[in-house]
């Protein structure tokens, strides 16, 4: 089991955030966010993150195995034609560095808040994808005087569905992976996807991976403590999403007072690739809107 999952790990840092860079062209290869990167000191370790737009800061957190590079592009852009989008790779990741305290979602969650210190930013709209939406829960109900708005995208309330989608891919083949990347129909319809996915710059640590694997499996859920989140939040799922089912993104919504629930028909686990810059219109329209206004998505 050891040696199946260590070769799982592989496959999703190789298939998963390098979007099939044996099938990619060498512009493909290249960085589509062209964002100059910069470092911060925080807790201990240097994170490395990215600036662009201008306005209302917005920290987006990447998920699972991923680095800041593969956040859609074209996503990114949108949001940053009215805010201030911060990205950064958390540590062990990208270009962020690691120590060897003990990797948690709770660290993960207190590194993002550092950065936004580090940056002199008192309080910010927080968007997580996947295990960054975890981390955002953390954020908003641990530091809740750091949160604006909070966009949970692909995002979980318990352990036990999201370790079984984990330990489930590690016994797929590499094919087999590949096919639960996006749903069939979508993907039969959109054949050069695996082309047009961003790539990092810098390819993921197995081991750091394995660590994130521990930090996840070791994260004690937020079921019984999100009815206290006294925040405005927009949780967005794709209906066919394989990871994170969208019944934890439903039970997010009736845990959280007034949240917002948009569901995306015919996409998966990496939604934003199918359509970017319909979710940035999404959360756009969520952060414009005034407290307390009631829409019905």
């Amino acid at each position: 089991m050891q040696r199946r999952f260590s070769l799982f790990l592989c496959t999703l840092a190789l298939f998963v955030i390098c979007g099939c860079a044996a099938h990619q062209n060498h512009q493909g290869r290249q960085d589509k966010h062209n964002i100059r990167v910069q470092t911060a000191s925080v807790n201990g370790v240097h994170l490395g993150y990215r600036v662009t737009g201008s306005g209302p800061p917005l920290l987006l957190i990447m998920g699972y195995a991923g680095t800041m590079d593969v956040w859609d592009p074209s996503m990114v852009a949108e949001l940053a034609k009215e805010r201030t989008v911060i990205l950064f790779d958390n540590r062990g990741m990208g270009y962020s560095s690691i120590n060897n305290t003990p990797l948690s979602i709770e660290l993960m969650a207190s590194d993002a808040v550092a950065l936004l210190n580090a940056l002199g930013i008192k309080r910010a709209d927080i968007m997580g994808w996947s295990m960054g939406s975890v981390i955002a829960q953390e954020i908003a109900l641990n530091h809740p005087d750091k949160v604006d708005k909070l966009v949970l995208y692909a995002t979980a309330v318990d352990l036990a569905p999201v370790k079984a989608a984990l330990d489930r891919m590690g016994s797929l083949s590499q094919k087999q992976f590949m096919a639960q990347l996006f749903p069939d129909t979508w993907k039969n319809l959109h054949p050069d996807i695996f082309s047009s996915l961003p790539v990092p710059a810098i390819a993921p640590s197995p081991e750091v991976i394995q660590r994130q694997y521990k930090a996840v499996t070791n994260w004690r859920g937020t079921r019984d403590r999100l009815a206290s989140l006294n925040k405005d939040t927009l949780v967005i799922v794709g209906q066919a999403d394989r990871i994170t089912p969208p019944d934890q993104a439903l039970a997010a919504v009736n845990l959280i007072k007034g949240a917002w629930l948009v569901r995306f028909k015919g996409a998966g686990h990496w939604l934003m690739y199918q359509a970017g810059e319909d979710m940035a219109l999404t959360i756009e329209r969520f952060l414009d809107a005034q407290e307390n206004l009631l829409l019905d998505l």
